[in-house]
Formats: C-alpha cells, sequence, structure tokens
C-alpha cells in the first residue's frame, strides 16, 4: 500500500490485521457518533414497521436521487424511474432509501410519523457518509468501495427488519 493509499491513524481501529475493513463496525461507529438511538435501522424497526405501513417499490440501485416538483405535488427520480409523491416528507423518505439502494420500503399512512422520522434518517445517513469520508480522507475509491458495502449492510438489515 503506497502512502496515498493508507488510511489515516483514525481508521486503523476498523481494519483488520489482513487489511481488510470492517465494515459493520464503521456503520456501527457511524450511528454511536451521531448519537442516535439504535441508528437508521432500528428507527426503521422500531418506528415504521411498528406502523400501519404501504410498500413501496424502488429502483433497487445505489443510485442518486432527486426530487423533482410537478403540478401535482412532487417525484422521486431515480435513473430511469419516476415516483409520484403527495408531499415533501414523502419524497425525502423515498429519496433515501432509493439512494441506499433498497428494492421495497415501507412507509406510513400517517405523514406525521414521516415528518417526524425523516429529520433523524436523514442525519443518520449523513453519519455513515461523514464517518466513511473521516475515515479514509484522501482514499476516494476506498471511502466508495466502503460505502458501496455499508449500504448493502444496511439494506439487510432494513429486510430482516420487516
Amino acid at each position: 500500500m503506497n502512502v496515498r493509499n493508507r488510511p489515516d491513524t483514525n481508521s486503523l481501529s476498523f481494519i483488520n490485521g489482513s487489511n481488510k475493513v470492517m465494515h459493520r463496525k464503521i456503520f456501527q461507529a457511524s450511528q454511536e457518533a451521531a448519537d442516535l438511538n439504535g441508528g437508521l435501522v432500528e428507527i426503521y424497526r422500531t418506528e415504521v414497521v411498528t406502523q400501519k405501513t404501504r410498500t413501496v417499490r424502488l429502483l433497487g440501485v445505489k443510485c442518486a436521487a432527486k426530487i423533482i416538483q410537478t403540478l401535482l405535488g412532487y417525484e422521486v427520480q431515480a435513473m430511469h424511474k419516476r415516483i409520484q409523491c403527495p408531499d415533501l416528507v414523502t419524497a425525502r423518505y423515498l429519496k433515501l432509501f432509493s439512494e441506499l439502494g433498497c428494492h421495497s420500503i415501507r412507509i406510513p399512512y400517517d405523514p406525521t410519523v414521516t415528518a417526524r422520522l425523516i429529520p433523524i434518517m436523514e442525519s443518520a445517513f449523513q453519519s455513515i457518509m461523514d464517518t466513511v469520508a473521516r475515515i479514509f480522507p484522501k482514499d476516494l475509491k476506498r471511502r466508495q468501495y466502503v460505502v458501496r458495502k455499508i449500504f448493502a449492510v444496511v439494506r439487510n438489515e432494513l429486510r430482516n427488519a420487516v
């Protein structure tokens, strides 16, 4: 490993002896650093799944999603798929899970529940990104790789939360 790709000293606790990154440990550290009650998956498990929900099918590929305002409300566009949303809170919720790469997600029927949870979930998502950027400040390829793997861990745990 050359000097440029060497992780900083803060990240050494996240790399085991055979130079492999421990993704679950980074994910747990990011959720603890944000001072969240269990993090993104635990919030989904306790606050969303226990409510009356509907299931929305998403693209199922990790990609950049964007929110588009239309005459009839909002749309979340992830690659070629567009999902109609009645309000901005629902659009933010679907955008978050589209960026995680989920195939389908449960969304509460009650928009006030979604409005209460979305800021917490967005901060948990941002905490993952910030933690990985802090651990690997100079190595963009490794950072992208670790984010992909952490998102796979999150998707797997969300699937098991149901």
